[in-house]
């Protein structure tokens, strides 16, 4: 099978969707697939120019000869912003002759349609936008992609996905497959020392870690509060945040570190938006909690990977977290993100040794049973593999 997978972000920026391309593309061409994905080029870096990490066996091919045409002052800047990815995505289309295109988020899906409608081929979409119906023409945009492009076959994370597929028109088309985690490289026994000597933490500090893309719905502003009490009452506590800046974040990033400098605690806050894929598995380790505030979330990679690492993670009991939290004691939930709640529940934890371990033990059993990577892999290849084996379906 030949894969030409479309994702408008990708390795090194961190986020579900970046991970989520990342695992399955090397997923399947270690099955013996063809695989290129075709995303982004990287700003300031020369095109064609090899990125370390990039997933073993997978072609990746990053465009940025589209910007020269949006910043041409004889073109027509809307027709450029349309029409201006066509010449390169075409040119990988050429070089893959993919059986299938797979696209990773809601804006990448007009381009996915065009590939399946040009080579005459199936066309897979799955999504990662948390309740994009908020955005500006956001349920309109879902309708134009389910009733009017209608994929071939949507790949839902998680049970609130699927059912935003459902409800959108793809009702016929939508499988619902678990994220997966690779639990040889999220686990519990990995060497922390040079990351621990990244941040300048010793041996005795208690290392908070929350990763996550840095916008309001992950609750970062509320848990630098919360941290801010547990600190007061434990000063061996610190707090890492690890995760890109979100094209919605807008002035978020600024509002957390105004926050941190006004509580005093820019020495024992860290955030750091610099963590790669290949680095996420020892900061993850590093930690003695992993608090993850958020409002809402599909099937969350980050909460899963937190989970393999062995280590307690503490969460928002928001709808769906019985997904991923399926077993009593396997994580620590809290009503809401509000900062005396978090501030509460992260003191139990950082101040009870065995029930972390007990707790973070208890996760990766859940993991290991439910969410592995090749359980994952597995349904992902069955699903497309019927696919193409049924034609180009509603393409």
């Amino acid at each position: 099978m030949r894969l030409l997978m479309i994702a408008s972000s990708f390795h090194p920026t961190t986020g579900g969707a970046e991970t989520y391309a990342h695992v399955i593309a090397e997923g399947l061409a270690g099955r013996g697939h063809e695989v290129m994905v075709v995303t982004d080029g990287l700003r300031g870096t020369p095109a064609g120019e090899a990125v370390d990490g990039d997933p073993r066996g997978v072609t990746v091919r990053r465009l940025s000869g589209y910007r020269a045409l949006l910043d041409d002052p004889s073109k027509v800047l809307w027709e450029q912003m349309a029409f201006a990815l066509a010449p390169e995505i075409a040119a990988c289309a050429d070089e893959s002759r993919p059986d299938l295109v797979f696209t990773n988020t809601l804006d990448a899906a007009l381009t996915g349609k065009w590939i399946a409608l040009d080579r005459g081929v199936p066309w897979v979409a799955t999504f990662h936008e948390h309740e994009p119906e908020g955005q500006p023409l956001g349920t309109a945009r879902l309708r134009v992609v389910h009733e009017v492009l209608r994929p071939s076959l949507v790949l839902a994370c998680a049970e609130n996905y699927a059912e935003r597929a459902r409800r959108n028109g793809s009702a016929d088309v939508t499988r619902l497959i678990p994220h997966g985690v690779d639990t040889t490289r999220f686990r519990p026994d990995r060497d922390t020392a040079a990351v621990r000597a990244r941040y300048g933490y010793a041996e005795t500090d208690l290392v908070v870690v929350c990763a996550a893309q840095l916008k309001l719905r992950k609750g970062i502003l509320e848990l630098v509060r919360a941290f801010s009490a547990v600190h007061a009452r434990r000063p061996d506590t610190r707090l890492l945040v690890v995760g890109a800046v979100s094209s919605s974040s807008g002035d978020y990033p600024g509002r957390l570190r105004a926050e941190i400098a006004a509580h005093g605690l820019e020495d024992v806050v860290r955030i750091d938006t610099g963590v790669t894929f290949d680095l996420m598995p020892d900061v993850l380790a590093l930690a003695d909690v992993v608090a993850q505030p958020s409002s809402g979330e599909g099937l969350s990679l980050a909460m899963l990977e937190a989970m393999s690492s062995g280590r307690p993670l503490l969460t928002v009991d928001f709808p769906g977290i019985g997904e991923l939290v399926r077993e009593p004691g396997s994580a620590a939930l809290v009503p809401s993100p509000d900062p005396g709640r978090l501030a509460d529940a992260l003191l139990t934890l950082v101040s009870d040794d065995a029930l972390r371990q007990d707790m973070g033990k208890r996760a990766r059993e859940q993991v290991l049973e439910h969410f592995t990577l090749q359980r994952m892999v597995d349904a992902t290849e069955a699903a497309l593999l019927a696919t193409l084996a049924g034609g180009s379906g509603r393409s």
